[in-house]
């Protein structure tokens, strides 16, 4: 009997220590990811010409109240002649709207006004914890309901997003949106969870179960959102506005798989372009003129 006894003292000690561990990962990665104390100090990064030319342009600051009392901005860049046609172009994880400055300059010297919100807790916007574009997708629905609003019943929206920016667009694209033509995807991840599951295997050498499933209880009470929920698999089928998706053939951060998966999942027009060579979010860079051509050309068989 004592024997018994022991045991179940020492098993009882043991999944003890194994759920303080599980508590303690799971929150450190919460906090690491999601917290804008964790990520902060890796924010951003040093300015480019493109983003410094940004910069130096006469733009209107933009700003919404969500549900949850946030406070979110966006930076709106006229074009250089009036139109009613507005390119949405949303920033990746860990930077912000004054960081798009080459995506900005390729759709403004096309002629369209071009709309830069900064996301819930990144940039100008309030927030203490990533939305991962699921929480964000509502935001960005209601920027293209303020986008219609400025530019009146001639009103067409372009989507473009770079990173956790295109998996906001995709995420975005299962809502009920008006006047949007096209949707330009670069480097999205399908699901938060999987690329959650991929970051701790690559970065950390960890399993995914269980610091990820408790990760996301963190992110269900603090965050307001179970990112678990969040899937282009969802979103994507009940999309029919067209869309492009870009992806770089040497990604180590949102594997290229992603895109072959976000491509299958819309039912809309689509057009796939796996970039030989590019890196997370060097599409742009590796390709230079024919990345501009490719994204202005998807731009204008849609805009009308």
């Amino acid at each position: 009997m004592r024997v018994k006894k022991y045991v179940k003292i020492i098993l009882s000690v043991a999944v003890g220590v194994v759920l303080v561990a599980d508590i303690a990962a799971g929150g450190y990665m919460f906090n690491y990811a999601f917290s804008k104390n964790g990520y902060a100090s890796e924010s951003g990064g040093s300015m480019s010409k493109n983003d410094r030319w940004f910069a130096d342009q006469k733009q209107d600051i933009w700003q919404q109240t969500t549900k949850d009392k946030l406070k979110l901005k966006a930076r709106y860049l006229p074009a250089a002649k009036k139109t009613a046609k507005t390119v949405v172009v949303v920033h990746g994880y860990g930077s912000a709207s004054k960081y798009m400055g080459s995506y900005v300059k390729m759709f403004h010297q096309a002629g369209y006004n071009v709309l830069v919100p900064d996301n819930r807790s990144f940039g100008m916007s309030q927030g203490k914890y990533a939305g991962y574009g699921w929480k964000d997708r509502t935001d960005l629905a209601n920027w293209i309901k303020m986008a219609n609003k400025e530019n009146g019943s001639q009103s067409q929206i372009g989507l473009f997003g770079v990173s956790m920016g295109a998996a906001t667009v995709m995420y975005t694209l299962g809502e009920k949106l008006k006047d949007v033509k096209f949707a330009i995807a670069d480097c999205g991840y399908s699901t938060i969870s999987g690329e959650l599951d991929y970051q701790l295997k690559e970065m950390f050498g960890l399993p995914s179960f269980p610091i990820v499933p408790t990760a996301s209880l963190y992110a269900d009470a603090l965050a307001g959102y179970n990112f678990y929920q969040a899937s282009t698999k969802d979103t994507l089928k009940k999309n029919k506005v067209p869309l492009y998706v870009i992806h770089g053939s040497k990604d180590t951060f949102v594997p290229t798989s992603n895109a072959y998966k976000n491509y299958d999942y819309t039912k809309g027009p689509k057009k796939l372009w796996i970039v030989k060579g590019a890196g997370h979010a060097q599409s742009y860079h590796v390709a230079g003129q024919k990345y501009i051509d490719n994204t202005i050309d998807f731009a204008k068989e849609y805009f009308k």
